[in-house]
This record gives C-alpha cells, structure tokens and sequence, in this order.
C-alpha cells in the first residue's frame, strides 16, 4: 500500500491515534506490527501501547503483494482519483483479477501499469462482461473504509416491457449440478432487487436497479425470474441478437472519501453497445437508418385498445387505437381531422392539462398519439380518452378551432362520422386497466 500518515493533534497512544482518530481497522494494524518497520514515528518503529505527542507524524508502512504483471496496452479510463483510490470505467469483456483462464488483461493488470508498488485492492467487482464503474482502493486502509459502503446503481437493458417499477424479492441458489449457474429456490440465500423502468420501446425496457443484497448474478438471475432476461444474456434466456454480452451496466457510485469523508457521488453513461437498444432498430439494407419504436411492434398482435407504445425520461407515449391495424378500415381523414380538435381541445382543458404533451393523429389513420409527462398516471391516461372520446360522442356544437384563420384544413371536417368512429375504442375503454396497455398481455389472452 505504500506509505499513509497519519499525524497527531493531541497526546495519545498509537493504537488511539490509528484506530479511534482514523478508523484503521484492527486487522491492518495487527498485520503491520508484525513487519520490519510497518508502523513507525517520526522514523522510529513503534507499538500501538507508545504514546505520540502533538504534531508526532505515524506512519503505515506495507510493502503488500505486488505480484500483478503490468498491461500497458488495456488504455481503461480512470474516471475519478485521488491518494486513496482510483475509480476505472471498465469495459465489457475485461476481467477484473486475474485468474487461472485470465492472467493478463485484467483491470488488475492496468492498475499494476498506472501505479507500480501497490497492491490492487478493488472494493466493487463486476463480471468481466459487465461494464461500468468500478472502484479500487491504493492502501488497506481505504479499503477497508470502503468496504461496505459503496452504492452502486446499475442499469439493464432487458427484453420487452416491464412494470414502471418494483422490487424482486426472491432467494437465490446455486443451480444443482453448475458451477455457474444460479436460480431462484427456496432454500437460497435472501436477494432483493428494486428496478424502475427510465425507457422502453416495443422490444427493450431500460432498467436502473438498485441491490439490497449482492448474490452472484442477482440481477441477471432476477429479471429472468420475472420473465425480462437481459438482453444479450443467453445464460439466462436472453437472446444475442442485438448486443454480444449481458446488457448490464453500473452507472452510479456513491461512496465517502476514506480520509475526509465527504461523499463522492461519480455517473457513467451507458456504453455504446447498450444506448441504442432501447432507442433505435437498424433498417438492414441500403442506407442504416434509425427505426422509430412503433415500427417495433408487431401490428398483427393487437386490435382495438390504448397501449404504451414507449417511455422516453419523463414523457410517455400512449397508442390510441381505434380500429384493427390492417383490417381494411380505417377513420376517414376529414374525421380523423374533427377528433384531432375536440380530443386536443378536450386534454388541454382537463384537470391533467398540465402533464399533456402532444395529442395528434397516426399517419396510418388507425388512431391517436397521446403524450404525457408521467405525473399523469396511467388510471389518468386511461380516464382522460375514455372521457375525451365520450364527449365527442355527444358532442354537437361548433368544432373548435375550424376557421380559416384557425386552421390549416378547415374545409375538411366530419363531426357526425367523428362521433360514430370514437364509438368502438370507448366501448373497449369502459372497463379498461393499466395491465391492458401492455401490448403484451393482449396477446395471452388469446
């Protein structure tokens, strides 16, 4: 670990001024006694039982295990350093202690190239395909400051759409018969795991995922239990299609200076091969372009109805269905046009109105898009077209909005279609539920 000092502010014994002044444990200071000139005062070797007087300088001394091979070629980046720790971004596929199948190519290797003469003590692993920030303490001192009391957040690209939140409460073992493998069972050790769903679209959910407990592969070994395998994670049913390892990621480290205490809040965004599966599907062939999230979804799985078509940060997107997608009928345009002026006038003047984004209609002429900030719960969203689509129904009155000066089409409307095309979805609303926008779910019932 090199040298710490330590240096005194009142009269005191060493043992005081290393353990009860500056949290060193025991376990070092037992380990240093025993060593040619591990624990000395101002140059002389001392007990833990001798008394220092003000201003006496204490110093640590442990030449560790300095046995890693230098790996000048790895190039991690250091994301946060100071004399007590180093804190890497590590990328996928990069181990981080040797071991028998990886003696070279390890973070640990790095570390031995970026500060020869310390020992590597790394305080947060991760599976080598695991990406994201991981910590590593310069001295035994730091680490055992540290251990314990890191707060790490990661984030997870899982396959299809989750609830916007919840928690996973369920023992984990090892698989019988595997060395790797592990499983929910009763008879496991207590896992609890609290995700919250920040994006989707129709293939991907993004999830961030705090741990209560730190079993081996919780979180992998969690979402597949609840049916939303990581993608890229064919150990656990995920499919590699998209990405060539698990999509899983550490993106936030909180943690307290060592010698200060203060806490250090560190963020990492999300690798390149992890961003765009929650955004974009390449379009194979000719020019690469990115695909929309209603492009994702299979139109031949659902009917009638109001699903969450995606999730971007606060903003969610509702498809507002009003006929079969490809049925062969579809809302003329003068009354797509007449419901596109009551629904919006409708939303803005609702009691939600300030959580509404956009109200406008689909190209395809088979329904709406509704937006909102996602302070309008999904009840809300529900109850707002229910309602909105009800008092079209009734409505016959003047069609706000439908002035030349208003509008850019104002010759083109159809109140009286217009009230007979929101009929079907208001039927299909009356008794419908927050699990029946998942698009999913429509198509076990079936």
């Amino acid at each position: 670990m090199g040298e710490l000092r330590f240096t005194a502010d009142e009269d005191m014994t060493v043992g005081e001024l290393l353990r009860v002044k500056n949290g060193v444990s025991r376990r070092l200071v037992a380990s240093l006694k025993h060593q040619d000139g591990g624990i000395t005062c101002n140059g002389a070797p001392v007990r833990t039982v001798d008394r220092v007087k003000k201003g006496d300088v204490v110093i640590l001394n442990d030449s560790g295990d300095e046995s890693l091979e230098p790996d000048a070629s790895l190039n991690i980046p250091v994301v946060y350093e100071n004399g007590s720790l180093v804190v890497f971004n590590k990328p996928p596929g990069v181990p981080v202690h040797p071991s028998h199948k990886h003696r070279s190519g390890t973070l640990g290797n790095w570390f031995a190239h970026l500060y020869p003469g310390l020992t590597f003590r790394p305080v947060s692993r991760l599976d080598a395909n695991t990406s994201g920030l991981c910590i590593a303490a310069k001295d035994a001192h730091a680490a055992n400051r540290l251990q314990g009391n890191c707060r790490k957040v990661y984030y997870a690209v899982v396959h299809g759409m989750t609830d916007e939140s919840g928690t996973i409460d369920a023992p984990i073992a090892r698989e019988r018969e595997s060395i790797i493998l592990r499983c929910v069972r009763e008879d496991g050790k207590p896992s609890v795991t609290h995700y919250r769903r920040t994006a989707c679209c129709g293939k991907y959910s993004l999830l961030r995922l705090e741990l209560e407990t730190g079993r081996t592969h919780q979180i992998r070994v969690h979402c597949a239990y609840i049916g939303h395998p990581l993608a890229g994670d064919d150990l656990y049913g995920g499919s590699r299609e998209d990405i060539a390892r698990h999509a899983l990621h550490c993106g936030e480290l909180t943690f307290p200076d060592p010698m200060t205490g203060e806490e250090i809040k560190l963020v990492c965004p999300l690798p390149e091969d992890m961003a765009g599966l929650t955004e974009k599907d390449h379009i194979t062939g000719g020019t690469t372009m990115e695909k929309i999230a209603s492009f994702q979804v299979d139109h031949t799985k659902f009917g009638v109805g109001m699903y969450i078509s995606r999730i971007d940060g606060d903003a969610v997107t509702y498809d507002v269905r009003m006929v079969k997608p490809n049925g062969g009928v579809y809302v003329s345009n003068p009354s797509l046009h007449t419901i596109e002026h009551l629904f919006a006038t409708y939303a803005r003047n609702s009691a939600v109105k300030d959580g509404i984004i956009y109200v406008g209609p689909m190209g395809c002429r088979t329904g709406f898009y509704l937006i909102t900030r996602d302070t309008v719960t999904q009840e809300q969203a529900i109850a707002l077209v229910r309602d909105a689509y009800r008092f079209i129904s009734e409505y016959h009155d003047e069609i706000p909005g439908c002035t030349e000066v208003e509008c850019g089409n104002y010759l083109e409307h159809d109140l009286e279609s217009a009230r007979k095309d929101v009929l079907p979805l208001l039927k299909v609303l009356e008794d419908y539920t927050p699990e029946m926008l998942d698009y999913r779910w429509h198509t076990t019932q079936k």
